[in-house]
């Protein structure tokens, strides 16, 4: 008897890298290693660039469709799987509303529970289309996928969807490549001397609570602040652009991210609301010590092995919070795999969908 046919939505491959379009990649990529030839498919809109399109083994890549983006994936990919009687495999938060039956990630429901981060009327359009289909994606769903227990328990409890349908399939880490230069960070930023600054990536998004790093900075003014980030400082008000003691670097590559995190003094992540929260893992991995929020999922993420903080409340004194002993890094790294989680989905779609339609 054949087994049943899955199709992975690629739509992600025409997004920009966030954590969501880096979970969707990078699942696809160690479900490849695991996945028989012949049974798992990986549908791309014809607008994407090859470079953009992973090099796969065992997981059939197939272009086709008209458009791209949300028509795509509302129109396009559901009348393939449909007309292929194949079994959709969404992995970044929505799903075609004409092919329901099939399995969708969703990370978070942020636009649910924290409606007091919608601040303009894109986004409250936003937050409309978000709600609607993630109710739908998870009603009609044969199974939900999601990236924490804080985030399934938030699905159980504002959606009243049965635990047995929610499985967790975390995140990890292994695609950020440890590997720098081994240069003096001064090199790069002459402004800065190793293990002498705070380090985080900002954005203006609600959720990060830049305005923590902001706040103690000025309680901090004899320490130094490193920002990195695509954002208006101009925006931020006057003291923010004014602090004597923060250094706004724009957006930075890759490699100098990694660089700024290997030989940071510590990594600041006071992010309010968060379904995984790869940075801090990232920034472990790079050995930096971690400053984390206690919001959302992280305490369940990074366990004994970060230094906490309130995240409504500025922190007087960051050397002295560093002090505190905590669990290695290896505690947390040790738990996170693209390859256990893609043990796991393999599992559960072998269990879910078997055999035929």
């Amino acid at each position: 008897m054949n087994t049943t046919k899955i199709i992975i939505n690629g739509r992600f491959l025409e997004q920009k890298i966030t954590g969501v379009q880096r979970y969707a990649l990078e699942i696809t990529k160690a479900l490849d290693d695991v996945a028989q030839k012949g049974r798992f498919f990986l549908a791309v809109p014809r607008s994407v660039p090859v470079e953009k399109v992973p090099a796969l083994r065992n997981i059939e890549i197939v272009r086709f469709g008209k458009g791209h983006g949300i028509f795509w994936e509302q129109i396009s990919f559901a009348f393939y799987a449909r007309h292929n009687r194949m079994c959709p495999l969404n992995f970044c938060n929505e799903s075609p509303f004409l092919a329901p039956k099939g399995v969708v990630t969703i990370h978070d429901i942020t636009y649910k529970v924290n409606p007091q981060f919608i601040t303009t009327w894109r986004l409250r359009l936003i937050q409309a289309w978000h709600n609607l289909n993630t109710w739908y994606s998870l009603h009609h769903s044969r199974a939900v996928i999601t990236v924490s227990e804080f985030s399934k328990k938030q699905i159980v409890d504002y959606y009243h969807i049965p635990e047995q349908k929610i499985t967790v399939v975390y995140n990890a880490w292994q695609h950020f490549c440890t590997q720098v230069p081994d240069i003096s960070i001064n090199k790069r930023f002459p402004a800065l001397n190793p293990k002498k600054y705070y380090f985080s990536l900002a954005t203006m998004a609600k959720n990060k609570n830049f305005k923590w790093v902001l706040d103690t900075a000025s309680l901090n003014p004899e320490e130094t602040f490193v920002i990195a980030g695509s954002m208006d400082v101009a925006k931020l008000g006057v003291s923010a652009q004014e602090s004597k003691n923060i250094i706004y670097l724009g957006y930075v590559s890759d490699e100098d991210a990694k660089l700024l995190m290997k030989q940071c003094k510590a990594f600041l992540f006071p992010s309010l609301y968060e379904g995984f929260g790869i940075p801090p893992l990232e920034a472990l991995a790079m050995g930096a010590p971690v400053v984390c929020s206690t919001a959302a999922s992280l305490p369940e993420v990074f366990g004994n092995s970060v230094h906490y903080i309130n995240p409504h409340i500025p922190q007087h004194n960051l050397s002295a919070l560093l002090d505190e002993k905590i669990a290695p890094a290896d505690s947390v790294l040790s738990k996170f795999s693209w390859k256990k989680s893609a043990g796991v989905l393999l599992h559960l779609l072998d269990t879910l969908v078997g055999k035929t339609l």
